[in-house]
């Protein structure tokens, strides 16, 4: 964790007038790649005299390892982002956002197929962790993420495998053993080769400050690819984005689908 992370958790610590509790965790894999997450949430004891939004943040790291030993040979890379309480309660938002975020971590790592599903599994504990508290009780709540990448992924199979422990299982559904399932992926719909083709560059202006995509500012007068929906992001962004999805990363404009 960041320094600035670790020094809010000291002062949570400190304060008396709120709880920090440790959620159970679980994991999600396809085609070899696994996501292990847990969540720490902080709860006010007595009721705030006027309404603060609740903070989220998540946190993620990303490993690779050796096929030939159980021993991490890549480094660790860890991303974190401050988001509103209030994007994860509208779930379209907290759709489009964990996709710009899984992309932002592991694109270069992992298949567009596998990202999504990825994705899915992290809303799915998201939204699981979020159901149980009232936002009048919350402080913050903080997701910590693995994504445990092999050197040579398997194929993609367009499934995912739930792994929930059991104490996982005892705090969400009430059961005492570990249970697995699998969800099969729908299919994503890529946008058209000719759709991303007929995109325009254009210059960016002072509006747009950053890619929202990778989140990396834009530089003065940068040549950026545009949506019809006026959206821009950097080239590379947003043709590896259009390869998963026909739709923008910010709003709901679509391009055709390809076949």
């Amino acid at each position: 964790m960041d320094p600035a992370a670790s020094a809010n958790s000291r002062r949570i610590n400190e304060d008396a007038s709120v709880s920090s509790r440790e959620i159970p965790g679980w994991a999600a894999d396809t085609a070899g790649v696994t996501l292990r997450i847990k969540a720490r949430v902080v709860t006010r004891l007595l009721q705030p005299h006027q309404d603060i939004e609740p903070q989220f943040i998540s946190h993620f790291c990303r490993q690779t390892h050796s096929s030939s030993s159980d021993h991490v040979t890549a480094e660790c890379a860890h991303f974190i982002i401050p988001q509103p309480y209030c994007h994860i309660n509208h779930r379209p938002t907290w759709e489009e956002q964990t996709e710009q975020m899984f992309f932002h971590v592991a694109a270069n790592h992992v298949s567009p197929a596998d990202l999504d599903l990825l994705a899915q599994a992290f809303r799915r504990y998201t939204y699981t962790v979020f159901d149980r508290f009232p936002i009048t009780e919350l402080v913050s709540m903080e997701f910590f993420s693995i994504i445990e990448i092999p050197v040579t992924p398997s194929a993609s199979t367009g499934r995912l495998r739930y792994l929930i422990p059991r104490d996982a299982n005892e705090y969400f559904f009430g059961g005492d053993q570990d249970i697995s399932f699998v969800q099969f992926n729908k299919g994503l719909r890529p946008a058209s080769t000719a759709a991303v083709v007929g995109l325009l560059m254009v210059t960016t202006t002072a509006e747009d400050t950053s890619c929202s995509i990778c989140l990396e500012d834009f530089e003065v007068m940068t040549k950026a690819l545009a949506m019809p929906c006026g959206h821009s992001f950097h080239e590379g962004c947003l043709k590896e984005w259009l390869r998963r999805r026909n739709s923008c990363p910010l709003c709901k404009f679509s391009l055709p689908a390809a076949e």
